[in-house]
């Protein structure tokens, strides 16, 4: 028995079709928070007449022709298609994270359902001979009328798999999988047969139209409009493309960028000022890649008239990609990136085409994604690229993003030795990290911040999070002063006392007291010395101000190996392909080494403690030793022969 019968909650899919009338209403004043119908009506006028999603249509065989060569891997896995069996909803994988806190059997479920509808498409509309048709019907069919279409992580009270259809929440799953099929729908057009083409219309309306056009009523609302997180730009992206790909009217379509114009600004907002992204550089992919959907979508259906490149704001989040750099593919993995995380690749080359950049040659953009959006705007892009811009600084010696305190220092032309340094610049998805460092070396990170999850369970966002060791200071490369380990950093705003940058050498001066409530600590301040002399080298100094006697910790996280080799000297060695599970691999890359020299005012001793939570395992090597009122402990990286 399906769970939703169980609940009692079932309602067959013609009963809940007929609740719902896909129709334009005249927007009245009032009638929407901060949307006039003068604004509508304006938007309207930019709009074509009917809707249109990304690319050309499929009929258009000259155009999709021309590209068929570059869709043979879609088609021949949309050829296997053609005999396997579609994968079957399960209540039970779904309900898997109600009853254990863990996503990855329902998103596995669902995955597995949505990642056929692109090959098909694609095939389909490369090849045209109609031989994918059934399969593509077949597909629409099915994920227009599955009892959800968020995972159960944001449904975790089944809010939206027990409530008729349109009433269901909008969040990052809905809005994405909406805007795909919608896609497919603008795709194939009149090739699909009636019943199915009255499936999607349906679907659409019920799960993301109407919701919608509710929460865009004044006193209501989804919390992600508002919030300044991925979540705006991804879900904007989604309701805001299905629409302009599937809704007939023109006024109803404008709403729709309308709501997307006045409230995407506050996804621009999740930087700081100076563009300094505080959910990391995974997520920058994940919400930047959206941000970008959005900004074409409404450039080529308004025919360049409204651009969301035009807010300073977005050319600033965008560099972050390249900015937050130290090496060629070596970025610090802050909260909860994974460890040795990348940007898109893709993505970094149409940042630096649009904004008429050169600077990183990254790989050309390709087709192979699991999304059908994103798979057609690569293969037919539109010609939305700005003015050239300068080059200069933009990846020069060093980035200094001064407003949350993190600089990004880089060798000299031919050096392998780049460290980044974070004071604050915390938010969504963020550790307890203040004063966290990373030191890289090559194409690999030796020591420092050990990065994020590699999956999420019911824990990670709920009053437990801050229990994990990966994600409180415990496994951080910061002290434990006493037992204390840092507190919630969402709450706290360090303060940078002083910075010198040289051609030569780049320091920085970093306050972490208020970072700790430690009944013994009177002050703290760690410095960073980044030298390009030599081979160069880098510099951490602790300066500790006690009132008593206090046992001190410090933290070197690894993912490598390490040894002492005497008294006062460590060395660190690690797979110059460690955490790069996702490529790209080079086979004939050596191991680095990285040699660490102790400085400080009493003895001390070296532990080892292996640490695996959220499926990154890591070593944190600890220096023990109890400092009295006062002292400053020193740990000088270089590489080792």
């Amino acid at each position: 028995m399906r769970l939703l019968s169980r609940l009692g909650l079932y309602l067959p899919f013609a009963i809940l079709a007929a609740t719902t009338a896909i129709s334009a209403q005249t927007i009245a004043p009032g009638q929407y928070a901060g949307i006039t119908p003068e604004q509508v009506q304006q938007i309207a006028s930019m709009l074509p007449a009917k809707p249109t999603g990304f690319g050309p249509p499929c009929s258009d065989r000259a155009a999709w022709s021309r590209l068929a060569a570059q869709f043979q891997p879609q088609i021949a896995q949309a050829e296997s298609m053609l005999t396997e069996p579609f994968p079957a909803w399960s209540d039970d994988a779904y309900s898997d994270y109600l009853r254990t806190g863990s996503r990855t059997r329902g998103n596995q479920m669902l995955a597995a359902r949505e990642h056929w509808l692109a090959p098909l498409v694609l095939a389909e509309c490369a090849e045209g001979r109609g031989r994918f048709l059934p399969r593509i019907a077949m597909v629409l069919d099915q994920l227009s009328t599955q009892p959800t279409w968020n995972e159960a992580a944001n449904d975790a009270d089944l809010r939206d798999f027990g409530t008729p259809l349109y009433r269901q929440t909008i969040s990052l799953d809905s809005a994405t999988l909406g805007q795909n099929i919608a896609e497919a729908f603008y795709l194939i057009g009149d090739q699909l047969p009636a019943e199915t083409r009255q499936h999607i219309q349906t679907a659409l309306e019920q799960r993301i139209y109407t919701p919608m056009r509710a929460a865009l009523t004044p006193g209501h609302g989804y919390w992600w409009m508002t919030r300044d997180s991925n979540w705006n730009a991804v879900c904007l992206d989604g309701v805001t493309g299905a629409a302009l790909a599937a809704l007939p009217s023109r006024e109803d379509r404008a709403l729709f960028v309308a709501a997307a114009q006045l409230y995407s600004p506050n996804y621009l907002r999740s930087f700081s000022d100076s563009g300094y992204g505080v959910e990391g550089i995974g997520y920058w992919s994940y919400g930047f890649s959206h941000y970008a959907d959005l900004r074409e979508a409404l450039w080529a259906a308004t025919s360049g008239k409204i651009d969301l490149y035009s807010n300073p704001q977005a050319r600033k989040v965008a560099l972050f990609s390249i900015q937050l750099q130290m090496l060629p593919g070596n970025f610090a993995a802050f909260g909860d990136a994974h460890f040795m995380s990348v940007p898109s690749a893709p993505l970094v080359a149409y940042v630096e085409k649009t904004f008429g950049l050169d600077i990183t040659a990254p790989a050309k953009p390709t087709h192979e994604t699991a999304a059908l959006v994103d798979a057609v705007r690569t293969a037919f892009p539109n010609h939305s690229e700005l003015p050239a811009s300068s080059n200069d600084d933009i990846l020069g010696l060093r980035t200094y993003y001064a407003d949350p305190g993190v600089l990004i220092a880089r060798p000299a032309p031919g050096g392998d030795l780049a460290a980044t340094i974070k004071a604050g610049g915390n938010g969504g998805h963020s550790h307890n990290d203040i004063g966290s460092f990373v030191i890289a070396l090559g194409a690999t990170q030796p020591i420092g911040d050990p990065g994020g999850p590699n999956f999420y369970t019911s824990d990670t966002f709920s009053s437990k999070r801050l229990t994990s060791r990966l994600l409180n200071s415990y496994g951080h490369p910061v002290p434990v002063i006493g037992a204390a380990l840092q507190k919630d950093a969402t709450k706290l705003h360090p303060k940078v006392l002083s910075t010198s940058f040289t051609p030569q050498q780049d320091s920085i001066t970093i306050d972490m007291t208020s970072a700790y409530d430690a009944p013994t600590l009177k002050s703290l301040a760690r410095t960073m010395k980044y030298s390009r002399e030599g081979q160069g080298s880098v510099e951490i100094a602790d300066n500790f101000k006690l009132s008593a006697p206090t046992d001190i910790e410090e933290s070197l996280p690894t993912h490598g190996t390490w040894r002492q080799i005497d008294a006062k000297t460590l060395e660190f060695t690690i797979d110059a392909n460690a955490g790069k599970e996702h490529g790209p691999i080079d086979p004939n890359a050596k191991p680095e080494h990285l040699r660490v020299t102790i400085e400080a005012p009493t003895t001390f001793t070296v532990t080892d403690e292996k640490i695996d939570d959220y499926g990154n395992p890591f070593t944190r090597v600890a220096i023990h030793l109890h400092l009295k009122k006062s002292g400053t402990i020193t740990l000088h990286f270089t590489p080792a022969d």
